[in-house]
């Protein structure tokens, strides 16, 4: 897959099907605009585009809201990769952008750079200045134009519509185990490892700490969880917060790995969230603490072996 700007010289598609979409998290909905793309494209023997934008629209048109996006833009990229699209195409979403009219972005961008001869996008895609494009006036400009258009319908699951913003609120409130259902896979975030305090190693617990590149990680707590190591995954747990036993201030992410005594400093690792195992809390001593990582460990063991029996969560 090559990934382009959509002023980058070089890019001229002699003809292609596009999706359109902010598409932070790649979630299963996005997943279906993908693999409708990609499959469309194979049948009109043309190339399967995605088209996104970075910043995230919302980082500029609404900054205020402070949005935590699932996904960083890279791994948005290497997400949209596995779909087996051919090429991302982005545009940097400036305060200019924003204010394009919805007419001009489909002739002067999409139609004059990409020469779709589909476009798929989802149900509530809106486009131009403050969202006043709309699937029908797409529909109209797809007449004018000469593409054709595709309206796919909102995936659905136990009544709930998959978006981006469910599975934002899902992962703050620590509800992680239920994020898989609608987001295709489990939660991560990855970083390097960091120099911590010290006090996993003085319990026997010694810990992997990350400043994860990712904006959005979930409510303070104690995690089951899965460490990517290079191409290995490793049964862990994981403390989310700012470990409250000893007065600390700072949040921070730290993973202890199971059967795991390598030097981690300095690399990247990625954690993927299966299950939350409960609230963080303030112990009396050290002592308490260490005794009840015995247990969170010993539950997660028993968690990871039903996992990988069967699917779920408790």
């Amino acid at each position: 897959m090559e990934v382009f700007e959509i002023n980058q010289s070089g890019i001229n598609f002699k003809n292609s099907v596009v999706t359109i979409g902010s598409f932070d998290g790649i979630h299963l909905g996005h997943r279906r605009l993908m693999e409708m793309t990609k499959y469309s494209a194979l049948e009109l023997n043309s190339a399967a585009v995605a088209l996104t934008f970075h910043p995230h629209p919302l980082k500029i048109v609404n900054p205020k809201a402070k949005v935590k996006l699932i996904t960083t833009f890279e791994k948005k990229i290497e997400l949209i990769e596995e779909t087996g699209i051919d090429y991302v195409v982005y545009i940097k979403f400036t305060p200019e952008f924003a204010n394009i009219k919805p007419e001009d972005f489909i002739k002067n961008i999409i139609v004059k750079k990409l020469n779709p001869l589909k476009i798929i996008v989802g149900h509530d895609f809106g486009f131009g200045i403050n969202k006043s494009g709309n699937t029908l006036l797409l529909e109209k400009l797809s007449k004018e134009l000469g593409f054709e258009l595709t309206v796919v319908e909102p995936v659905v699951i136990d009544n709930e519509i998959v978006s981006s913003s469910l599975i934002r609120r899902l992962v703050i409130i620590g509800k992680v185990c239920s994020v898989k259902r609608f987001l295709g896979r489990d939660y991560s975030v990855h970083g390097r490892v960091v120099k911590g305090c010290g006090r996993g190693m003085q319990l026997g617990f010694p810990t992997a700490n990350i400043i994860p590149e990712e904006e959005l990680f979930p409510k303070d707590g104690v995690y089951v969880t899965h460490v990517r190591i290079n191409d290995g995954f490793y049964d862990s747990v994981t403390n989310v917060g700012s470990n409250p036993t000893f007065n600390d201030i700072t949040r921070r992410i730290e993973s202890y790995i199971f059967d795991f005594n390598e030097d981690l400093y300095g690399k990247e690792i990625e954690v993927f969230f299966l299950e939350r195992l409960r609230e963080e809390i303030k112990f009396g001593n050290a002592g308490e603490l260490e005794a009840r990582i015995r247990k969170d460990i010993e539950i997660a063991n028993l968690i990871l072996k039903r996992k990988y029996k069967k699917a779920g969560c408790l």
